[in-house]
């Protein structure tokens, strides 16, 4: 009977991660807590579809071919979308975490400017930093 239950689990945790596994999400439907930087520069675009900001220049795309795989972050990685009326405290970064492409990932640390660069990142962008916070990057293979 053991076995039996065993083996029950064991079909039904396969069923739910199948199932779980073929959700897909793309720009078009973000999921829950997440944003995509798929609006162009003068259009008028709504959360959670964000301005493209600096990521075709960090990526070194054109403006087109980004558009073909935007980037998508969690709302964590910029402390101004969260609930409520989150505001770094002193010492605290702006933005930290990771956005992503298809391809690519995007480390992303925006810090005070009066703070070294992080070893081994890009950036400022943009240059010079503007309203207190320097914005760098690293970028690696997904």
């Amino acid at each position: 009977m053991k076995k039996l239950i065993v083996l029950a689990c064991g079909l039904a945790i396969l069923g739910f991660a199948g199932a779980a596994s073929s959700g897909s999400f793309d720009a078009n439907t973000p999921p829950p807590n997440h944003h995509v930087h798929d609006c162009p520069f003068n259009h008028a675009c709504g959360y959670p579809y964000l301005p493209v900001s600096f990521f075709p220049a960090i990526l070194a795309e054109s403006l087109a071919a980004y558009l073909q795989d935007p980037a998508e972050c969690n709302d964590a990685t910029d402390k101004t979308l969260l609930p409520g009326d989150p505001k770094p405290e002193a010492n605290q970064p702006l933005r930290a975490g990771v956005c992503w492409t298809s391809t690519t990932l995007i480390h992303m640390r925006s810090i005070d400017a009066g703070d070294p660069a992080p070893d081994g990142w890009s950036g400022p962008i943009p240059s010079p930093c503007t309203a207190g916070y320097c914005t760098y990057w690293r970028l690696t293979p997904r």
